[in-house]
């Protein structure tokens, strides 16, 4: 029904395609009568209008979105996200932009989120995260002409204009100094198993195992859903192991904490008995006990590069670079 033109809704509404138009882009000055007729006939059919050709006609609204994929719960404890949100709210304020966010978790509740946002135009481009192999909304935006920059990977050609980290260096480089320190048995905590994120990083460890010498071990990887209970669930059952690691890399700084703790419930010492390093280098590395080495992935260039790449798509400025890649460092802390 997403194919259907702005005539037919007004045949459908017994409605003229200007005052369509004119509905759709919210003037005042329509007839509340035929608003509520053409606004019935677009639910009714589930009319979405291309959105390259709404923006010809429609000032914008200055407003970048950003949907994620999480409980909004959770949100108030994730380091990486508030940094996120702080460097894209101030990169985009540079440039009179303001910043829409909206979370869900459940599938049905984030189609439904894109869908408004194309239908409405509420905001002029998105920000993406966390994406995933055949990722719909991708194809999506790309079939509205609707504006969008993904911070990470996308499997699936280069249509996509991307800013990302090299996770599988990153990764492979963490493994690789966990190697130096004489570690032969390192366990990996990933976060979704679906998640382009989790499978480069978990090949970077992989290979960086494997240049070593060492086999992969399917025990020693976990999944979780980056929360501190996930990391500490995945270390407890790794600590319990007949043969444990006596390293763990996990793939959030959140999740290390929680395997620090489950560390600390088994009696063990860190680093001497189970070295443990997180990724993002988040300010909560300093505070905890040991201090926390960490994989610094430069959260502020993810954001000033993904939101200034964004608003040159939305005004129609040339972009120097699809896919930008910002560089990753090692803090290196007590923890390891």
């Amino acid at each position: 029904m997403s194919e259907l033109k702005q005539t037919e809704i007004a045949r459908i509404a017994r409605v003229s395609q200007a005052t369509v138009s004119r509905v759709l882009n919210e003037d005042p000055q329509v007839n509340e009568d035929l608003r509520q007729r053409v606004l019935a006939a677009v639910e009714a059919y589930g009319y979405v209008p291309n959105a390259r050709a709404q923006s010809l006609r429609a000032q914008h609204s200055h407003t970048l979105g950003l949907v994620l994929h999480r409980a909004p719960s959770s949100l108030a404890n994730d380091p990486f996200f508030s940094a996120l949100i702080a460097s894209i709210l101030e990169h985009g304020g540079k440039h009179g932009y303001h910043l829409c966010v909206d979370a869900a978790r459940a599938v049905h509740s984030r189609r439904a989120i894109y869908e408004e946002l194309l239908r409405t135009r509420r905001v002029d481009g998105l920000i993406l995260v966390e994406s995933e192999t055949n990722d719909e909304r991708m194809a999506r935006l790309n079939e509205q002409g609707f504006p969008f920059v993904l911070i990470g990977r996308y499997e699936l050609g280069d249509g996509v204009y991307s800013v990302d980290n090299d996770n599988v260096g990153a990764a492979r480089m963490a493994t690789e100094y966990l190697l130096s320190r004489g570690h032969q048995r390192i366990a990996y905590i990933g976060g979704p198993a679906g998640l382009v994120l989790t499978r480069d990083r978990l090949f970077g460890y992989r290979s960086a195992l494997e240049a070593a010498g060492l086999k992969y071990d399917p025990a020693l990887v976990m999944f979780g859903d980056f929360s501190e209970q996930s990391g500490y669930r995945s270390a407890r059952d790794l600590l319990t192991l007949t043969k444990r690691p006596t390293a763990i890399l996990a793939l959030d700084d959140v999740m290390a904490i929680g395997a620090l703790q489950a560390a600390k419930e088994h009696k063990l010492a860190v680093p001497k008995d189970v070295a443990i390093i997180g990724f993002n280098n988040s300010p909560l590395c300093s505070y905890v006990e040991p201090a926390l080495t960490s994989v610094a992935v430069d959260i502020p260039a993810l954001a000033r590069a993904a939101t200034e790449m964004l608003i040159d798509l939305i005004e129609g400025r040339p972009v120097s670079t699809k896919h930008a890649i910002i560089p990753a460092q090692i803090v290196k802390r007590e923890s390891a």
